[in-house]
């Protein structure tokens, strides 16, 4: 059972007591020798900083009470809040009360965020009579590069003036700006390992758009790239974010969000490069749905359901959480600074959809996953995925072109070896086939099911990791049978896929520990 003393310290403001905590959680549950490796000591200073802690428990990893962070620690604390605060939904307020300082001492720690530098002026400049939007962040250890796509004003039109920024928006561009202040945390990165990621970038582009790269420090871009500004020091790339708000809308709200959680998620143990792209819009033709079906379409309570879920998935991933826990509307409401009510529709929801089931004294319980949950989720999705396999068959140039672009992106994330964006690269994969079959009921379902297996991966933690081979393997067979006009082929390769998944998740499963419920 996890120590919750251990787990707040895994996210403390110190950064010393923060990555202690966090090597100690690693050598408890991976040893010491890989312990080790994973966070670049020896296996020396991994065994030591464990034995403290079992000898006289989280006390022995925090620094002498004597000892008062200074003001510059606290001020670095404030600038990187948006990515160790328990929730995205954060303030000032909630930030000051964390640190145990003053609001305006964190308000005038942002106010190097606000700061107009020389660079203002050139961005201003560059992007007259264009409509800037992000399309990716690339983090390494060298630098943060913010990658921009600048599209025409149509002549004879008016630049749209910028709309007011979703607050969302804004907490992601100041989680993009703090990651350039842990990014000394991240190993050595190769320009060549860099490649995977400038190719989405410009595949998400659109055609008539100019690419423009914001980088925090000297950073090789590819030769699409045409705009290119370099900030000289720190403290100008974090005067950024006054330019990039007047900008206007750069990222949709549901983008913003999924940008900032991934970059949360990486924050807390950033052990490779973080990458990230912009999800490309479907186009329209043919029989499938040019954008993300009416069923699950992003309203303000599916936005919030889905919110819930990552909060609970972050949860398992930390180990404050686990299949059976109860979770409070109270403790929900609390971490996303909304309502209870709006917490209870979103909790309907995600019981609707078969996610949590909602139980006695307004709570929700995490799903335990079970051999019948697994059995049943991938029977529907071999089920579903059949009919829409023999379907596709009949897809448009454009549905043919939108499948093949989803398997390139596949097959860039399998590149840079990280699994979990190669399983969330597998199942757009499967979503734009589901599109592109014209089955327009069937898309919703199949999103349901992959949210279902999102959830039992969260659950299982870091014991599932499907080969990523074989993820390209299957999707490629599969594209290139319905390619070949041959539905019964395609349709057998679909169902080696989900039977070898399905068979790989229960082995996986059988590993898995059980543990007492807690209630949050």
């Amino acid at each position: 059972m996890s120590d919750p003393q251990l787990e707040d310290l895994s996210r403390d403001v110190d950064e010393a007591v923060r990555l202690r905590a966090r090597l100690v959680q690693d050598v408890l549950s991976l040893g010491s020798a890989r312990a080790a490796r994973e966070h670049g000591v020896t296996r020396q200073t991994a065994a030591k900083w464990a034995q403290r802690y079992r000898t006289g428990g989280v006390a022995q990893l925090t620094r002498p009470a004597h000892r008062r962070r200074t003001t510059e620690e606290l001020r670095h604390a404030a600038l990187t809040a948006p990515l160790w605060m328990p929730t995205t939904k954060w303030s000032s307020r909630s930030i000051a009360d964390a640190l145990g300082v003053s609001q305006s001492f964190v308000a005038r720690a942002w106010e190097a965020l606000r700061s107009g530098t020389a660079i203002s002026d050139d961005l201003a400049a560059a992007t007259t009579g264009r409509q800037p939007a992000v399309l990716g962040l690339l983090v390494t250890s060298q630098y943060a590069v913010l990658a921009v796509q600048l599209t025409p004003v149509p002549r004879g039109e008016d630049a749209v003036p910028p709309a007011r920024v979703d607050p969302a928006v804004q907490r992601s561009l100041r989680a993009v700006l703090a990651s350039d202040l842990v990014r000394p945390e991240v190993p050595a990165t190769s320009a060549a390992g860099t490649g995977p990621f400038w190719d989405e970038v410009v595949d998400a582009a659109d055609p008539d758009a100019t690419l423009m790269a914001l980088a925090s420090a000297e950073a090789p871009v590819p030769t699409e790239v045409s705009v290119r500004r370099v900030c000289r020091d720190r403290g100008e790339w974090l005067s950024l974010f006054s330019p990039l708000v007047d900008w206007g809308a750069l990222l949709s709200p549901a983008s913003a969000l999924q940008l900032q959680n991934d970059l949360r998620a990486w924050a807390r143990a950033p052990r490779r490069a973080f990458t990230w792209v912009r999800p490309t819009p479907r186009t329209g033709g043919g029989r499938g749905p040019a954008t993300r079906s009416a069923a699950r379409s992003l309203g303000p309570e599916r936005a919030l359901a889905d919110e819930v879920v990552l909060t609970i998935r972050q949860g398992i991933a930390e180990g404050r959480l686990a299949g059976g826990d109860r979770v409070t509307e109270r403790y929900l409401a609390g971490r996303l600074r909304t309502t209870r009510g709006q917490v209870r529709t979103a909790l309907r929801l995600l019981e609707r959809d078969g996610l949590l089931t909602i139980t006695t004294g307004h709570a929700a319980v995490v799903p335990v996953l079970t051999t019948n949950d697994v059995v049943e989720t991938y029977a529907a999705r071999r089920a579903l995925g059949t009919l829409v396999i023999r379907a596709a068959v009949r897809w448009s140039p454009q549905e043919r072109q939108s499948v093949r672009d989803s398997l390139d992106a596949l097959e860039r994330s399998a590149s840079t070896g990280d699994v979990h964006r190669a399983g969330e690269a597998d199942i757009a994969f499967q979503n734009a086939l589901a599109e592109a079959s014209g089955l327009v009921r069937i898309a919703p379902m199949l999103e349901v099911l992959a949210d279902h297996l999102r959830m039992f991966i969260a659950v299982m933690g870091l014991d599932y990791a499907y080969p990523i081979d074989a993820m390209v393997r299957d999707d490629r067979a599969i594209f290139e049978a319905i390619d070949a006009g041959d539905g019964e082929l395609a349709a057998e390769r679909w169902r080696v896929k989900i039977d070898d998944a399905a068979a790989y998740m229960l082995g996986q499963l059988s590993t898995t520990r059980s543990r007492p419920t807690r209630r949050l």
